[in-house]
């Protein structure tokens, strides 16, 4: 598969954080395929499991890049699954990876922070972090924009072109 062939246009990253400081996150990848690459794939089992099994293995190599920490401590996000699918055609191809890791919680303020590369964005693209009913947002500092929703959802938006600094850090309360 060639650069040319598969173009990503857009990103999603959903988490949900339990109050014991669990957190599945669902990365979703759109592209523009215009030589149906990923469309010819999907008849072959064999191809697209080799291919899905490349695409977690490229996701878990950048997140194995990427320092991320809760209350001080480092944890492993692992790919635990992921999907191809299409957005009704089949050169509007997605791949959704499913991403778990674990922290340890306090009572009062706790942390997520992640340390990565420093980018400019190639797509568009949002993260939406949803915390437990319990918890309050405190403070979120991100590249792009970023808002808090109803005192526990944060909404993260980056636009194409946009300098990354490659920092993040949230800060919330648990009871």
């Amino acid at each position: 598969m060639g650069d040319r062939e598969v173009i990503p246009v857009h990103a999603y990253g959903f988490f949900t954080v339990s109050s014991n400081l669990e957190v599945n996150e669902i990365v979703v990848y759109e592209y523009a395929d215009y030589s149906k690459y990923y469309a010819s794939i999907v008849k072959d089992l064999d191809r697209l499991n080799e291919e899905l099994g490349r695409l977690a293995a490229n996701m878990q190599s950048f997140l194995d890049a990427e320092e991320v920490v809760i209350n001080g401590e480092r944890v492993r996000p692992r790919v635990v699954g992921t999907s191809l699918g299409f957005r009704g055609d089949p050169e509007e191809p997605y791949v959704a990876f499913f991403v778990h890791f674990r922290g340890r919680p306090r009572r009062g303020l706790n942390y997520y922070e992640n340390i990565y590369e420093e980018e400019v964005a190639e797509y568009p693209y949002e993260a939406y972090w949803v915390f437990p009913p319990e918890a309050v947002v405190e403070s979120v500092e991100c590249s792009g924009s970023a808002e808090i929703i109803e005192g526990r959802i944060v909404a993260i938006r980056v636009e194409e072109g946009e300098r990354v600094v490659g920092y993040e850090k949230i800060i919330f309360r648990l009871p």
